[in-house]
């Protein structure tokens, strides 16, 4: 039996430099994971315009001058944390106008995908004021978004799927991809895709860490705690689904030990191709459940939308595809197009025009 060579130290360097110029290639070549921060900016962006203007009648009384959270309290609380809020400046009723709108505005653009350059960092302080001026109603949906949005000010948030990309597309301004040979754009490139690995880690310790407190809990090592979780009627939008699901031993007692696998597991599950899959769709299984369940209807599409960053583009991409081919097949997207441009006009209106002109 022949004995394996080993490598000479020649060959190990050139392997070693190889597997570096890869690594340098794909932090600086390529901005991965363009379409799931595009799910990421909609997503967000409409939870956000939907809290905005769900809760547009009582804005001062949640935010603005008539809030129970005094502006003398809010004071107090910011000087104790050491932050800041935009809010705070002044007590004026007229300054809290214009910055609960100006905060819509942004909202707006935001989801639009208009010059998310500048936009996403104006958006990520409009939302850090706003979470400070009532932090009292606040969850961990709305601290994640805040921890995303920072990270995720240096990425580029409007490849796809927005304004900017259409501009692009339509030869307005330099396309989004320039050869990569430019110093300036693999610096950018480095950027964007060190935001998103920032963002993903953020997640994976998020989950790892909600994980390790339940597995400390009591109820959760009896596998009761949906039952409690359950019964709490403050968080029953449905009491008859809520009912239906705590009377039953085995739904609780698999549910509450589902929830705890999920979270201290979804680190690993990402590595690897098909447990990303299995496990996207438990962790989203989850929280579409404490939507449904608890009314908790904010923190779960910020958890799933921010989820929907591990999806691979090459899995948009065949999506979008099938998208298409539907499409191609329907002739929904054809017939648009002939309506925008005019194509189908009321035959009506020409007739009741040659009947005035014929009467004349």
């Amino acid at each position: 039996m022949e004995q394996a060579l080993l490598p000479t130290p020649r060959e190990v360097l050139r392997r070693v430099r190889r597997r570096g110029q890869d690594a340098v290639e794909w932090i600086s070549g390529v901005r991965h994971g363009v379409y799931g921060l595009a799910v990421l900016r909609i997503g967000y962006g409409l939870v956000l315009l939907g809290l905005l203007l769900t809760n547009y009648g009582d804005r001062r009384l949640l935010w603005g001058p008539e809030s129970p959270w005094t502006a003398d309290l809010l004071g107090e609380s910011l000087v104790e944390d050491g932050t800041f809020s935009l809010f705070a400046i002044s007590e004026s009723g007229l300054l809290f106008e214009i910055l609960y709108h100006a905060f819509i505005v942004l909202v707006v653009l935001f989801i639009a995908g208009w010059r998310t350059r500048w936009v996403t960092p104006l958006l990520a302080v409009m939302l850090w004021s706003w979470h400070q001026r009532q932090p009292w109603i606040l969850d961990g949906g709305d601290n994640l978004m805040q921890l995303v949005l920072i990270y995720l000010s240096f990425a580029d948030l409007s490849a796809r799927w927005s304004l900017d990309a259409r501009r692009a597309h339509r030869g307005e301004r330099p396309p989004a991809v320039p050869p990569t040979g430019k110093l300036r754009w693999r610096l950018a490139t480095v950027l964007h895709n060190s935001a998103l690995l920032a963002a993903l880690l953020q997640v994976s310790i998020l989950y790892m860490n909600a994980g390790l407190l339940k597995v400390r809990g009591e109820i959760w090592q009896e596998g009761t705690a949906l039952y409690y979780t359950l019964r709490v009627e403050e968080f029953q939008p449905f009491p008859w689904l809520s009912h239906l699901i705590y009377d039953n031993a085995l739904l609780v007692t698999t549910g509450s030990y589902a929830a705890v696998f999920i979270q201290l597991a979804f680190p690993l599950l990402m590595l690897n191709r098909v447990t990303r899959r299995l496990g996207l769709v438990a962790v989203t299984g989850m929280h579409t459940g404490i939507g449904l369940l608890m009314g908790l209807s904010s923190f779960s599409l910020i958890m799933i939308a921010t989820d929907l960053l591990f999806v691979r583009d090459a899995t948009y991409m065949r999506f979008a595809g099938f998208v298409r081919a539907v499409d191609d097949r329907l002739g929904v997207g054809r017939r648009l197009l002939r309506w925008r441009d005019g194509a189908l006009r009321n035959p009506a209106k020409p007739r009741i025009l040659e009947r005035q002109g014929a009467g004349r």
